[in-house]
């Protein structure tokens, strides 16, 4: 299995730990991903016009090489399916091929590295490279970009392929009725109290929930549950001590991998007690 690779700023900076765990789990998979040369930033939430976003993510998707195009983050996913269907409006097309040097024809589908897992290399698969079983409770956390109803990935309103994923690694996905709220992230630098407000409330119901972590599948929200986390214990005088990891060190986990192969010791909230239940 091979997919041109957009790994999104994030992976060259604020999640290198995530991007040691999908390097380490999709080389052992036997997953390639080759990575676009001279990639751009996917334009995020932040720019404005429209023919210069669509733009952006365009000439990402035109540098796929014939292959579906995984990308391991949720904003950069998004925002790859929204230029995909806002360009299939011819006129914006055409001003945007005008403006890039490799034409974008519309034939690259972009996939979450979720999506990659479940549906292309299926669960059944994953369960057999299981060396040990996890054995703990985890909240599957989608945030509110995975599951939106351009991407065409999983159920907007309830989705379940993370859930399917944790349940394949032993583990138990416990029940969440925030698992597609935003985090905050997106908020952060215009309205830290409103983000931090949003992020306590997801951390105390995973927390209430009696889950050992949060699962997450995007540099954002790892960010901003994970670095945010003493902020949020500070600000409402409240004790979580929630781990927050990728689905990818999860699944490493599994696998056999060690934290430092998986870069779990970049993590701000500590996962001692997660990987002393693992029993590792």
């Amino acid at each position: 299995m091979k997919y041109s690779y957009y790994p999104g700023c994030a992976q060259h900076g604020t999640a290198v730990d995530y991007r040691k765990s999908v390097e380490a789990v999709f080389r052992s998979l036997g997953i390639e991903l080759e990575e676009v040369k001279n990639w751009n930033c996917c334009g995020a939430l932040h720019v404005p016009d429209m023919t210069v976003r669509a733009a952006l993510s365009a000439r990402t998707l035109a540098s796929s090489k014939g292959l579906d195009m995984a990308t391991p983050c949720n904003l950069c996913y998004s925002n790859l399916m929204r230029a995909n269907a806002a360009l299939e409006e011819g006129s914006l097309k055409t001003r945007v091929n005008e403006a890039l040097t490799v034409k974008y024809d519309g034939n690259t589908k972009p996939k979450h590295l979720l999506e990659v897992i479940v549906k292309d290399y299926g669960l059944t698969k994953l369960a057999e490279k299981v060396k040990k079983p996890l054995k703990i409770k985890a909240v599957p956390y989608y945030g509110c970009l995975l599951t939106r109803p351009e991407n065409k990935f999983d159920s907007p309103e309830n989705p379940k392929s993370l859930d399917n994923l944790i349940a394949s690694l032993g583990a138990e996905p416990v029940k969440y009725y925030y698992k597609t709220k935003c985090c905050g992230g997106p908020i952060l630098i215009t309205n830290e109290d409103l983000a931090l407000e949003l992020a306590r409330d997801l951390l105390i119901m995973a927390k209430d929930s009696g889950a050992d972590c949060m699962v997450v599948t995007c540099p954002m929200c790892h960010l901003q549950l994970d670095a945010k986390q003493k902020a949020v214990e500070k600000k409402y005088n409240i004790k979580l001590d929630m781990p927050i990891i990728y689905f990818t060190q999860l699944m490493g986990l599994a696998m056999g991998f060690t934290c430092d192969e998986l870069g779990m010791g970049k993590h701000l909230v500590p996962c001692d007690k997660l990987i002393a239940k693992i029993g590792r």
